[in-house]
């Protein structure tokens, strides 16, 4: 395949436990996002400490104005699931990646950037195979 040069970009992926986003930061040289997807951003501060207490090694968090708590059905998990799905032909993960996007989305729309954005899917989609019978059982009509 071709190798594309991608300016600056900015990454983005959603923490569990933060591990692979504070990975990520202290390593490779770019500005790295996350977002609390199993607790709040405190648990995550909490754990990018016990690794690394130097917090200007840590990514930033991101946040949004709803509280979502993990596993539980939201109506706009799914929709932007739905979209995403449609538009890119990517199935991502229904636990952890509508959270990453819509906190994506919500920090973009207060700091517009041209900046390229290189999202990085969560990889698992196991968890999919009983996450979709659910939210078609609460959601479709």
């Amino acid at each position: 395949g071709q190798k594309q040069k991608i300016e600056n970009p900015m990454r983005m992926l959603p923490a569990g436990t933060g591990t692979t986003a504070l990975f990520l930061q202290r390593f490779l040289p770019y500005q790295v996002f996350t977002c609390a997807c199993v607790g709040k951003k405190e648990y995550l501060e909490k754990q990018f400490q016990s690794l690394e207490p130097n917090s200007l090694m840590w990514p930033t968090i991101l946040s949004t104005s709803k509280s979502y708590h993990f596993g539980k059905l939201y109506p706009e998990f799914f929709s932007i699931w739905q979209s995403l799905k449609a538009q890119t032909e990517i199935e991502f993960d229904l636990l952890y990646d509508p959270l990453g996007w819509l906190a994506l989305e919500e920090y973009l729309t207060k700091t517009p950037t041209l900046r390229p954005i290189i999202y990085i899917h969560q990889g698992g989609l196991k968890g999919n195979e009983s996450m979709l019978p659910r939210y078609h059982r609460k959601y479709d009509t």
